[in-house]
Order: structure tokens, then sequence, then C-alpha cells
């Protein structure tokens, strides 16, 4: 009787596509992984120890390279490929910033790396074309990425109704308005 998937895909630190692959590749493989056996970790695929060595290169080139505690941090937020990374990084410099300035916007909320390109783009459009936020204003508060846009449309909408009511000051900063709890917000407004 074969282990269980989930049990396969940690013992061998492996993701579902290349156990598949590895199956395919050698059916023999699934007479070693019965219950009751051993199983050792798959060595890492040529694409693994590039995407490693890729990413390793774009936290260098960040700078995280200069603190060893903030690369081992930075290696466990940042998920997924390495080539990704320049991808999403590229997106938000095509939107209009300075290398610099993204750079910077990254070491503040690390996990907007971890968003899709296409996410990004449609996010930073709706900020700038629908809800009319200055481009700029993702530069000192670049954790609106990281929010669902259900919640940023709700918020400003309420933020707007609030400011028409007279109960709330005009032209308050996206962060104060976007991070605080639902309950903090209600309290406050």
């Amino acid at each position: 009787m074969l282990k269980s998937a989930s049990t396969l895909l940690v013992k061998l630190s492996v993701g579902k596509k290349r156990l598949c692959k590895c199956i395919q590749e050698n059916p023999q493989e699934l007479s070693k992984w019965v219950i009751g056996t051993r199983v050792a970790p798959l060595p890492d695929s040529e694409d693994e120890i590039e995407s490693r060595r890729l990413k390793m290169k774009f936290l260098l080139d960040l700078g995280y390279g200069e603190n060893p505690v903030m690369m081992k941090k930075a290696l466990k937020i940042f998920r997924g490929r390495g080539e990704d990374f320049l991808e999403r990084f590229d997106s938000i410099v095509n939107a209009g910033f300075d290398k610099k300035d993204v750079s910077e916007m990254i070491k503040l909320s690390p996990h907007i790396l971890n968003l899709s390109r296409d996410t990004i783009q449609a996010k930073i459009d709706i900020l700038v074309n629908e809800l009319g936020y200055p481009l700029r204003s993702l530069i000192t508060f670049p954790g609106y990425l990281g929010y669902t846009t259900q919640r940023v449309r709700l918020r400003l909408a309420m933020y707007k109704w609030l400011q028409d009511q007279g109960k709330a000051r005009p032209n308050l900063s996206l962060s104060t308005i976007l991070s605080g709890t639902e309950k903090k917000f209600f309290s406050r407004y």
C-alpha cells in the first residue's frame, strides 16, 4: 500500500508537478514509496537550482545581501520562481516608477512580489484610474497592493460617503483609510 500523496509531497520535498513527472519517467519508483519504508527527499532539479540562483541574484541586487538575517527572512517571504520576481519587479517599474523607488517599496512590503504580474497591474490601474489616487501614493504605502480590490473599493466608497456627510477629514492618506481593522474603522467614523 502506497503512502498518501500529501505525505509523499512532504517527504520527497517536491511539488505536485515534479512528483507526477518523476512517476511518469520512472513508474518503478512507486515501489519505494510504500507504507513502512523510509523516503528520502529527491535531489533538486536543474530548474530548482537555477530558480534559487535567480532568486538569490535578485535579492542581492535589491540590497538584501548586506545583512544575512534580512536575506534569510527575505527567502522565506518571497514565494515563487526566481525568474518571476524580476518580471513582477519590472511590471511595477513599467507602471511609471524608478527602479530605486520600487526597491524601497519592496523593502517596505516584500509580500507584494508574491502577487502575479497581472494582479499588480490591475491593482495599480484601479488605484490610479478608478480611485483617482496619484501613482506616487504607492511609494509611501506599497502595502496597498496586498489588499483585496473589494476591501479597497468598499473602504474608499465608505470614506467618500463619510466625507460627503462631514464626518471624515478630507485628504486622508491611503494607509490611514485601508490599514486599520473593520472594528477600528467603524469606531473611528
